[in-house]
């Protein structure tokens, strides 16, 4: 199980145009160092792996009907993202012009290539109206992609600085949406900006609590049952995904056919381990984290046809 890292690393590198922002609970912008007694970058890589999947099959897909379908908040802000289509739009013509414009870059250089004229032109629009709801969930999602994408290309410390330096932003924007509206999708993706970032046993406990607040709100309880197959847990996880299914028996979310897809993957691990025995209790968790992650990187170059 990944451990949180004992040193907090200087933040550095903050894009250009970027607001500091503070939310709700006090989210400070922070970065982890990847230093010893810290997690790897391979173990970080292993993380954003392990819940790409989330991202794609069930946010990305879901996020929309989520916000339109979770109280109040949800349908204001599923409102206020179709007036902002026309500057996704825009903001996605941007980010395509400048990745042609920066085709030498490569690694780290080429994910901020992608996402800076994005994310500087949604903080522009944000400067004139700091309380559209639209705006910030935009913000934060990229952000959010922005510093998994850093992560998952990180070769150094200063590249996981940046990385985590970006997942705070994220959740900071994601915090002002909260303090206007409340809502339990975008509560979900602060926990994975979390689990980005190595907290998992923070990730882990904000989306408990969430479980217990809407216990209805099947994400909440798929991405729980991810980070707690992550964490080596898998009868808990078991458990969740089970929850996650019953909440989406239409699969209104994604979590139905998310959970559906651990669960049997979870109960073919369990018939291969029994059959091969390990020699400790440590390597079997880490054989299985390992086996799962090269199984969702084959399931997310499916879907999107990238090794993310």
């Amino acid at each position: 199980m990944s451990k949180r890292p004992n040193k907090k690393a200087t933040k550095k590198g903050a894009p250009a145009g970027a607001a500091s922002t503070k939310g709700k609970g006090g989210s400070t912008n922070k970065a982890k160092s990847a230093s010893t007694g810290g997690i790897s970058t391979p173990a970080k890589v292993v993380i954003i792996i392990f819940a790409v999947l989330m991202v794609v099959s069930l946010m990305m897909p879901t996020l929309s009907t989520a916000f339109s379908n979770n109280q109040q908040a949800e349908q204001e802000s599923s409102q206020d993202s179709g007036s902002d289509s026309g500057s996704d739009s825009s903001s996605d013509s941007s980010s395509d012009s400048s990745s042609t414009d920066s085709s030498a870059a490569t690694g780290v250089a080429a994910v901020d290539a992608k996402y800076q004229d994005t994310v500087s032109e949604l903080e522009s629009k944000l400067s004139s109206d700091n309380t559209n709801l639209a705006t910030l969930l935009n913000l934060g999602r990229n952000y959010m992609r922005w510093g998994a994408s850093v992560l998952s290309a990180s070769s150094s410390d200063s590249d996981t600085s940046h990385g985590n330096e970006l997942l705070e932003k994220a959740i900071g924007y994601y915090q002002q949406y909260l303090d206007l509206k409340d809502s339990d999708a975008v509560r979900v993706d602060i926990a994975l900006c979390k689990l980005y970032e190595g907290e998992t046993s923070e990730a882990q406990s904000d989306l408990e609590t969430l479980t217990q607040n809407s216990p209805t709100y099947a994400p909440a309880w798929a991405n729980l049952g991810m980070v707690q197959e992550y964490a080596g847990d898998k009868d808990a996880a078991k458990t969740s995904y089970q929850t996650a299914i019953d909440n989406d028996p239409n699969d209104e979310y994604g979590a139905k056919s998310y959970a559906t897809q651990r669960l049997s993957a979870l109960e073919t691990t369990s018939s291969t381990t029994s059959s091969t025995p390990t020699s400790t209790t440590s390597g079997t968790s880490s054989t299985s984290g390992e086996t799962g992650a090269k199984g969702l990187t084959d399931t997310l170059n499916n879907l999107s046809g990238t090794g993310f």
